[in-house]
């Protein structure tokens, strides 16, 4: 009875996973369609650092869901966890037409360098979540100075905000706007390209990570700001 019982519970993963491949990134595109989005300081990102490479963006891994849905068209490349989780979100991102890059700081940290190093990556921004792929929820691993620092990017913040949504259980609360919802993306004035000592352990890294959270969270104030200001309108 246990066997069959396994059996079943495998076989429903199994066909969850399958339709959620299946059908998943174009119901998310007709979802994401359906939002109205005001962007809040978007030269930021449309400038780049250089002639050469596309920014650094940072978000919550709460809001990869809008995040993805907000950029659709924009040349990014989503850097994945190889984390469970982080196989979907990559098959959904490479649907709506983004690329990815699987890696992440703890886990293929140097793999990720190497292939950004020597990608012909360009133009296109870099994503990073970094409090992913397992939290603590708004906690700020090295990965994004890291990366910035090593690739010689501009770094810009984001915060987001959404009318109506609905809340995950998981460690980072993930939220996903509902469809038709007023939706606020805000960013940063870009942080500037960090030094190379920000790419290792020791003051300057830490003082720079602090930087980023305190940004974040101004982005994240101000984007829920946004939000009641335009419901009031």
């Amino acid at each position: 009875m246990k066997a069959k019982q396994s059996l079943l519970r495998r076989w429903k993963k199994r066909s969850s996973n399958y339709l959620t491949r299946a059908v998943g990134p174009g119901l998310f595109r007709m979802l994401a369609w359906s939002w109205k989005i005001r962007y809040v300081n978007r030269a930021e990102v449309e400038a780049r650092g250089s002639k050469e490479f596309g920014p650094v963006i940072s978000f919550w891994h709460q809001h990869i869901p809008a995040g993805i849905g907000a950029h659709i068209g924009y040349p990014a490349r989503v850097v994945v966890s190889l984390h469970r989780d982080g196989e979907m979100i990559s098959h959904i991102a490479t649907r709506l037409g983004y690329k990815t890059v699987r890696g992440s700081t703890s886990k293929g940290g140097s793999k990720v360098v190497r292939e950004i190093l020597d990608g012909s990556f360009g133009l296109d921004a870099l994503c990073f979540t970094p409090d992913g792929p397992r939290g603590p929820c708004y906690s700020v691993a090295p990965g994004v100075a890291f990366i910035a620092a090593q690739t010689r990017r501009k770094v810009v913040l984001t915060g987001f905000a959404a009318s109506n949504y609905w809340q995950a259980k998981s460690w980072d609360r993930m939220i996903i706007p509902k469809p038709f919802s007023k939706v606020v993306v805000t960013y940063s004035d870009d942080l500037g390209v960090p030094s190379e000592e920000v790419s290792n352990a020791g003051p300057e890294q830490e003082q720079f990570r602090k930087d980023l959270r305190a940004g974040m969270d101004e982005c994240e104030a101000r984007a829920k700001q946004e939000i009641q200001d335009w419901l009031a309108e």
